[in-house]
């Protein structure tokens, strides 16, 4: 009669490393998605605050006043449309990859108003 006690330990070892990478990379998508959504409600104060003449300066140091620290706002005025673009950097903590996606991995989220004359 055989053993298959060891075979059960082997075939683990090998596995482990598979499953803390997937684990790992789920973590990571996780946070990319909390950061998107994070942005997304940003963007509307940064909105408001655009259509009350502010600057890109006090736009950053009013969403860092708040708890949002870290994040590039580029706006870009060309007549009639406005495009406000918010990115921020997001470091990736799964080992091995960065061979896949940048990291740190950039979310953005960019809007278009109607500049109303």
């Amino acid at each position: 009669m055989k053993n298959n006690k060891g075979q059960a330990l082997i075939e683990f070892v090998l596995i482990l490393p598979v499953i803390i990478l997937l684990l790992f990379s789920f973590l990571d998508l996780g946070r990319i998605i909390l950061e998107n959504s994070k942005l997304e409600g940003v963007s509307n104060e940064v909105i408001s605050l655009y259509q009350k003449n502010s600057d890109n300066d006090e736009i950053e140091s009013y969403l860092a006043s708040i708890g949002y620290k870290n994040i590039n706002v580029d706006i870009t005025d060309k007549g009639s449309i406005t495009t406000i673009i918010i990115t921020k950097d997001v470091d990736l903590m799964t080992p091995g990859i960065n061979r896949i996606i940048k990291d740190p991995y950039s979310v953005k989220v960019e809007r278009t108003i109607n500049n109303e004359e």
